[in-house]
């Protein structure tokens, strides 16, 4: 995939949106489009209500499959429809789709927060709640090649509202979170995000910025540098005056799907070509 030069992304015109129509089980809402490694299987979340509001249906994640140069009928995963899940995205490996969800977590759990689930995609089962939860929130999970976790949590500890923290897997389990520096994280609040699986690229929703089109949350970008991240920067060509957030690239790299979503509307997914711009 080339690398896209922040100062050009900036000034990037929208190239070729589409609302993908495959994907649609009935519901008001549609969030989060992901595919399998091989783009054979697509994610995605549903539900019924205003956009900024509790729901009047759980936030169910669905998935179809490509069969003879069509998707197949959505249907909702196996776990999903009782409790509000979302964030799906799979491992590299193809072996777990990670998501977040406010189920318990155990029979003591009378809490209903999200926190980062996995489910075994080869065996259809079981489910793990991930050792990196806290008491607080956990968002958007995202696994790199080396098998590194990326999410956002509204966790104590860190700059701003919501922020954006790694850990690395050792062995089964993951080390203790690390929280991304200041040309990431701000005093405002980092969520939804993307990395590249060499975690060279990184998007991400930021809420309340001064440079963002709206303070519900516009997308962000940064690139790897020699010295670590560089400072993320709006992508002024994607954000509107609601909610952007959700960025997922299609394995084919070609294609980035994200969220766009109006206060008080309903959530749809939009497809770009990328790179936006190239070196």
């Amino acid at each position: 995939m080339h690398s896209v030069l922040p100062a050009i992304l900036v000034l990037a015109s929208l190239a070729v949106a589409e609302e993908p129509s495959s994907f649609d089980a009935g519901s008001e809402n549609h969030l989060g489009l992901t595919f399998s490694p091989d783009g054979m299987t697509a994610y995605w979340v549903e539900w019924n209500g205003q956009w900024g509001s509790r729901g009047t249906t759980p936030r169910t994640i669905y998935y179809s499959t490509q069969q003879d140069g069509g998707w197949s009928p959505p249907e909702p995963v196996p776990f999903s429809g009782k409790y509000n899940d979302d964030d799906p995205i799979v491992s590299p490996d193809g072996a777990w789709l990670y998501f977040i969800s406010d189920r318990p977590s155990g029979d003591l759990d009378e809490k209903p927060d999200a926190n980062i689930w996995r489910y075994n995609l080869i065996d259809e089962g079981p489910m793990e709640f991930l050792s990196v939860n806290s008491e607080a929130e956990e968002y958007s999970p995202i696994v790199t090649d080396t098998g590194a976790l990326f999410f956002a949590s509204d966790r104590t500890g860190g700059y701003g509202q919501g922020d954006i923290y790694r850990a690395d897997m050792l062995g089964d389990d993951f080390d203790s979170p690390a929280l991304l520096g200041p040309e990431i994280n701000s005093e405002f609040g980092e969520w939804n995000l993307w990395v590249a699986g060499d975690e060279q690229e990184m998007i991400f929703e930021s809420s309340s910025r001064p440079t963002n089109i709206s303070n519900a949350g516009d997308l962000y970008y940064s690139a790897r540098t020699g010295d670590g991240w560089s400072k993320a920067v709006p992508i002024e060509s994607l954000n509107s005056e609601g909610s952007d957030l959700m960025p997922r690239l299609h394995p084919d790299g070609q294609i980035l799907y994200y969220t766009t979503a109006p206060i008080g509307g309903n959530a749809r997914i939009i497809g770009v070509e990328w790179p936006l711009a190239s070196e």
